[in-house]
């Protein structure tokens, strides 16, 4: 159509044929005739202004015709053109809870998340995703309804723990890949932090290039930087995890505690911290630490306590002018209890107490008399087992145990998998296949095969003991970094040979509980794994202690055996603490009060809300309890019988900090027990990111970073809404050819028409 726009041509042809020349004929009275040259410059001017009008009328029709358009953002604003799918992904993390004076940046983020509706149009949808430690769902069906959408912005916690923001665009990702219209966009309101992106991780981002791939229609990504005006973080001080050396301790045993300060700014810092159990500041445990900028120092402690049930300890740090305060203090849940009941299962055949496996290991758990017992240790015979002998106990310790009755090894499983503890020593009496068919078939050591017993050369100049920096678990650091450790010293002169495989598969239980197996299946999901890792070494590399986990549980493997038979550990003094804190650990499967991001809260209630119901039969009242989590969010318990015991649980948790199991009725009622939920404090880092980091981000066009609602409604919107001209061009076209029609009346109407005849030839 533009071809159209050579007929401008048409007016200076007819203008150009109109002046030919003519015989001029001289008479008498034309000097009267003849206007002025003033008239004539007037005259001209006329004209030319006429064959311009002229021109553009003709002009405005081809292109009219054209259909021109531009943005309609230049008329009206960028808006949806319609036929659009928006995932929005909220960070959710500590960093987002710095303030700029008025509101936090996660105030802000919903605040523009909610302008942003604004912008959409009638047949457009949005989903919501909250990027926390895992993400979270919370509008993931597409909703065109956007006072639902208003609502479920408003009903998002406030920033707490740290955030993952690629596997949350993933979720988002997928969310779209439900979806049928044709433009679909992914909206991230962050911060400039660096931690949230898994910068570290290569992989990780090659596998979300492929999962941008997966939709029908490509979605766009846009990160949306609400920390512009903000300065860098110059002053935070921050605490890390809480490691404990148990979960679960006897009354007054001791248990060590040590947490990382963190300094991120630019000067030292001398840190207040306060220790505070159940609310209460412990005396005496107060003090400041200095901190150099950019480093961290370890604080430890050593507590002890005297009442039973569970504890909440809590490390708090206050500095002034702090700019993120929600990483200034941790928690962590210690299970007190009078005694842990343990079970040592003997396979010796001799009347000799001294010659069986467990002798030293039931010597080692007696208390002495001036004590009351830490661990309740009773044994009993491999062949006289029975299921019932492990409904009371936490953990099971199996010494050179070969065989048990049938329907034994698939029930040690589902002990274990029940949130208790087995500990299996190996010795002569152990073959290949018995630990096949015991421990191997059942799930409890998937993938461990024993090769050969190996014995350690008698002349060897160096005995064969535990390599120091081979130790790989929390409750066995304390035998390496105390002086003089003597389980150090102890010599191996026999232990067995292993090999380890690998194996995603979770093994079928025979007669397991099908509750179980789907527990197994949903941890095998998350990653817990049941292949075995080595927590220690003997110094010739082969491996010695072997820990997993079974379910909710814990199982430990040692590969030699715990009588004076194939080592001297049972002669160290360190042998007592070793069995303590091995048994410790194994039953704290049990109590788990202290879980990562995401996983489930599980309780026994030991004194549950009864109701008679007339036939002497108690029955559980299931609305009876609730956990009230982080910023005063209830949820209701999921309460069950099972073999007598009662629970409640929580199948997943939503927020770190601290939980509370507490009787729905009444309100406010004292905590039944507590738990806390960990984040990944690598989000402590205030780090931000670099040109480099984002250039790393926005590679095959995956992400696009903005810092202004303008920017991101432009780019997401500039390309597809328009506004088409031709009507406006057609209005203009009648307007120029009104006033072309005025220009020649005019002109006439002043006798230009007889004064020359070139006038003449153009009105014509």
């Amino acid at each position: 159509m533009l071809i159209g726009l050579a007929g401008i041509a048409l007016p200076v042809v007819a203008h150009l044929l109109s002046r030919r020349k003519f015989d001029v004929v001289n008479w008498g009275a034309m000097q009267f005739l003849n206007p002025s040259r003033r008239t004539r410059q007037k005259m001209r001017l006329e004209e030319l202004i006429l064959l311009l009008i002229r021109i553009a009328t003709i002009a405005l029709i081809g292109f009219a015709l054209a259909r021109p358009w531009m943005n309609s953002g230049v008329l009206m604003g960028y808006r949806s053109a319609g036929s659009r799918d928006v995932v929005f992904v909220i960070d959710g993390s500590n960093s987002m809870a710095r303030s700029d004076g008025l509101t936090s940046l996660h105030q802000k983020a919903i605040r523009r998340a909610k302008e942003f509706l604004a912008t959409l149009g009638p047949g457009d949808t949005v989903s919501l995703v909250d990027a926390r430690d895992l993400p979270i769902k919370v509008l993931d069906s597409p909703a065109q309804n956007l006072e639902v959408v208003r609502e479920r912005l408003d009903s998002i916690p406030p920033a707490s723990g740290a955030a993952d923001l690629r596997k949350a665009c993933e979720e988002a990702v997928g969310i779209l890949g439900r979806c049928s219209n044709g433009s679909r966009e992914i909206v991230v309101f962050t911060d400039r932090q660096r931690s949230g992106w898994g910068l570290s991780n290569d992989s990780s981002w090659q596998r979300f290039d492929e999962v941008l791939r997966f939709p029908s229609v490509r979605p766009a990504v846009w990160v949306f930087d609400l920390s512009q005006g903000l300065s860098p973080i110059g002053k935070n001080v921050s605490v890390g995890r809480i490691d404990l050396s148990r979960d679960l301790t006897p009354t007054n045993y001791p248990v060590g505690l040590q947490v990382q300060i963190r300094n991120s700014g630019t000067a030292t810092e001398n840190v207040p911290v306060q220790v505070v159990v159940n609310g209460q500041r412990v005396a005496g445990m107060d003090t400041s630490v200095s901190v150099a900028a950019g480093s961290e120092t370890t604080y430890s402690r050593t507590m002890r306590f005297s009442s039973e049930g569970t504890n909440l300890i809590s490390i708090k740090v206050d500095l002034p002018n702090d700019a993120v305060t929600t990483d200034n203090e941790s928690h962590a849940a210690v299970r007190v209890t009078p005694t842990v009941p343990v079970l040592l299962v003997e396979s010796s055949n001799s009347f000799s107490r001294k010659q069986w496996n467990t002798f030293f290991a039931q010597m080692a758990l007696s208390p002495s008399q001036e004590k009351s017992p830490w661990i309740q240790a009773r044994t009993v015979k491999a062949g006289d087992l029975k299921v019932e002998d492990l409904a009371s106990v936490s953990a099971v310790v199996l010494a050179d145990v070969f065989q048990l009755p049938e329907g034994l090894p698939a029930a040690l499983h589902e002990f274990a998998a029940s949130g208790n503890g087995v500990f299996v020593a190996l010795g002569d009496g152990t073959s290949a296949q018995s630990f096949e068919a015991m421990y191997v078939n059942t799930g409890l050591f998937s993938g461990v095969t024993l090769k050969r017993i190996r014995v350690a050369d008698p002349d060897a100049d160096i005995p064969a003991t535990i390599a120091p920096y081979s130790i790989g678990a929390d409750w066995l650091t304390r035998f390496r970094e105390r002086k003089g450790a003597s389980l150090l010293r102890a010599s191996f002169r026999n232990w067995w040979l292993i090999e380890i495989q690998k194996s995603s598969a979770v093994n079928a239980v025979p007669d397991a509980n099908p509750a179980i197996e789907a527990e197994l299946v949903a941890r095998s999901t998350q990653g817990s794994g049941e292949v075995p890792v080595t927590i220690a070494q003997l110094i010739t590399g082969d491996p010695l202690l072997l820990q997993s986990s079974c379910g909710r549980g814990s199982v430990l493997l040692m590969t030699s055996n715990l009588n004076a038979q194939w080592n001297s550990l049972p002669t160290q003094p360190d042998f007592v603490p070793f069995l303590h804190e091995a048994l410790f650990q194994m039953a704290s499967s049990s109590v788990s009060r202290n879980v990562s991001f995401g996983g489930a809260l599980y309780t026994e209630v030991r004194e549950p809300l009864l109701g008679g119901q007339g036939d002497g039969v108690e029955k559980l009242n299931e609305d009876g309890f609730e956990f009230c989590g982080p910023f005063d969010r209830h949820d209701q318990a999921i309460v069950a019988q099972e073999n007598g015991v009662f629970s409640a649980r929580l199948a997943a948790t939503r927020l770190p900090g601290v939980y509370r199991l507490t009787e729905s009725d009444p309100p406010n009622a004292t905590a039944l027990d507590t738990f806390v939920v960990n984040y990944d404090h690598t989000e402590d880092d205030p780090q931000e990111l670099s040109k480099d980091d984002m250039a790393f981000l926005a590679m095959n066009k995956r992400l696009s970073f903005l810092n202004s609602m303008d920017a991101l409604q432009k780019n997401m919107y500039g390309n597809e809404s328009r506004s088409e001209l031709w009507g406006l061009l057609m209005w203009l076209f009648l307007g120029m050819l009104t006033f072309e029609v005025w220009m020649v009346r005019r002109l006439v109407s002043k006798g230009h028409s007889t004064t020359d005849a070139s006038t003449i030839a153009i009105s014509s």
